[in-house]
């Protein structure tokens, strides 16, 4: 799966990979503030899901939006937009099952 989650107290955006049950995964990042599930793709191919975080990371780097920690946590007000133009412009096969709506996380 591919995710994008944002918190709002701090504005920051993040995006990452998983494989399997997201819900242990976007449960940590619900803990650490990220809450808000902006974007759940889930059921992707084999490499589909590290080409499109290649994709994103390179569209960030070309646009000159450098990462506030690690390689995928983001100033939203920077980065947000960008994620979300190439995850939603990305040529996925026609299986993919789309979760685009926000949602929230609760931590367990």
């Amino acid at each position: 799966m591919f995710y994008v989650v944002v918190d709002e107290v701090s504005n920051r955006v993040k995006f990452g990979i998983s494989s399997g049950d997201p819900r242990p995964r976007l449960g940590d990042h619900a803990r650490a503030g990220f809450e808000v599930v902006v974007r759940l793709l889930a059921d992707l191919p084999e490499t589909v899901a590290p080409d499109l975080e290649r994709d994103v990371k390179a569209t960030l780097t070309l646009a000159g939006i450098k990462p506030i920690r690690g390689r995928e946590y983001f100033d939203r007000r920077f980065a947000e937009a960008v994620i979300l133009d190439v995850v939603d412009r990305y040529p996925f096969p026609a299986a993919i099952r789309r979760l685009a709506s926000p949602g929230t996380v609760t931590p367990s």
